[in-house]
């Protein structure tokens, strides 16, 4: 189970009305503000593909383990350099993969 502690986005506007329909308690002004919160265990970006590699290294440097929406980067170099970094600091990161089991994706 988890709890959605805060949500930021592009625009206040859209964090808040987000924040208001799904019940989350907090809405923070841009990902540094988010990202001093101790309350914040870990971050899931789902941003367009073309951020994840900043993003995720934004947290990753912040010290919480990130979890990035597929696909994680524009390029195996960019997701290799978010592993790397990960590695690097002890900080964990997962992909979001959640169709791993579907019978088309299985590995046989």
């Amino acid at each position: 189970m988890f709890f959605i502690n805060g949500f930021t986005s592009r625009t206040r506007e859209k964090a808040v009305d987000y924040a208001r329909r799904h019940g989350v308690p907090n809405v923070y002004s841009d990902v540094a503000a988010l990202l001093t919160d101790s309350a914040i265990d870990i971050v899931y970006i789902a941003t367009p593909p073309g951020t994840h590699k900043e993003y995720a290294l934004q947290v990753i440097q912040a010290g919480k383990p990130v979890y990035v929406e597929k696909p994680t980067a524009m390029s195996l170099a960019e997701a290799k350099e978010m592993y790397d970094t990960a590695k690097r600091r002890g900080v964990p990161i997962f992909v979001a993969c959640y169709r791993r089991a579907l019978g088309a994706i299985l590995c046989k």
